[in-house]
């Protein structure tokens, strides 16, 4: 399964069938956790990566999700020390992870609010002043879902996804937007973004557009409150890195050239989507060039 299928195919699954995992299914899991990790990510800041998989005579894998999360089979957790660009590089990371355990075949549900911090830190032997911004459920999904993810699913509208004219924008007129194929080459990158999954499916990512290239500038259309509701982890901030891989991905799979930086110093030659997304009131995070 290429980058492109697994995207397409990735669903956020919260009720699982509660297997355990074999000792060569483990072994496959944590052989695409090293190579995620060892993925260069746009800001430089290493994010690992460890599995918590309960023994096969033990009860199934927790981490404390109240019930929203049932019969994980397993769980990845993440952690990262806080600096710049920290938080992106944290979803960069986990959700290349999340993509190569679906072309594996395995179902996965990204956990970014309610689980135990403190007992995913001791399974990834967090170092004094490390965060775990999140964790990804793993297994298989069950015949029946529960009732608490009916619910959640429901009302998170999970699938819906805003319409590609409300999170890509071109600032200068020379991307065109409209017609059967938005974006021209760069269609497939554009939808690839917009179907990422974001916490509360707010999609909080923005994408402008300039030049002839065309070379992107990633926003963060931030929910302030809701971003800030938990300490140093900036959850949105991670939602960006996501959509920023799915970007990625899919302009890699289709051999369009670029790579995302951070931000550099001298802002000339970005200087009309910069002002573009600051006038909306978004936050530049990093260039596609």
């Amino acid at each position: 399964m290429n980058m492109l299928s697994a995207m397409e195919a990735r669903r956020s699954t919260r009720s699982f069938d509660g297997a355990r995992l074999t000792g060569a299914e483990a072994a496959a899991i944590e052989s695409a956790l090293r190579e995620a990790a060892a993925e260069p990510s746009p800001f430089g800041c290493p994010v690992r990566l460890a599995l918590y998989a309960s023994e096969p005579d033990a009860k199934p894998a927790r981490l404390g999700t109240y019930g929203l999360v049932a019969g994980a089979s397993a769980y990845v957790v993440a952690a990262v020390f806080p600096g710049s660009g920290s938080m992106e590089d944290t979803g960069y990371i986990l959700e290349k992870a999340v993509l190569d355990l679906t072309a594996l075949g395995w179902a996965t549900c990204w956990i970014g609010g309610v689980f135990s911090r403190g007992k995913a830190a001791e399974i990834v032997a967090a170092a004094p002043g490390e965060l775990v911004p999140a964790v990804i459920a793993v297994g298989k999904p069950a015949e029946r879902r529960s009732l608490a993810d009916r619910i959640v699913t429901g009302s998170a509208r999970s699938r819906t996804r805003k319409p590609l004219e409300q999170v890509v924008f071109s600032a200068d007129g020379a991307l065109q937007l409209g017609g059967d194929r938005p974006g021209g080459a760069w269609a497939e990158a554009l939808h690839a973004l917009r179907g990422a999954p974001s916490a509360s499916n707010k999609q909080p990512w923005r994408l402008v557009g300039f030049g002839s290239g065309p070379s992107w500038l990633a926003f963060l259309d931030e929910d302030r409150v809701y971003n800030h509701s938990l300490g140093a982890v900036r959850i949105q901030n991670v939602d960006i890195g996501i959509g920023m891989r799915h970007f990625a991905e899919a302009a890699r799979y289709r051999g369009l050239p670029g790579r995302w930086e951070p931000l550099p110093g001298r802002r000339g030659e970005f200087a009309s989507a910069l002002s573009f997304g600051e006038a909306r009131g978004w936050i530049p995070i990093a260039l596609w060039r």
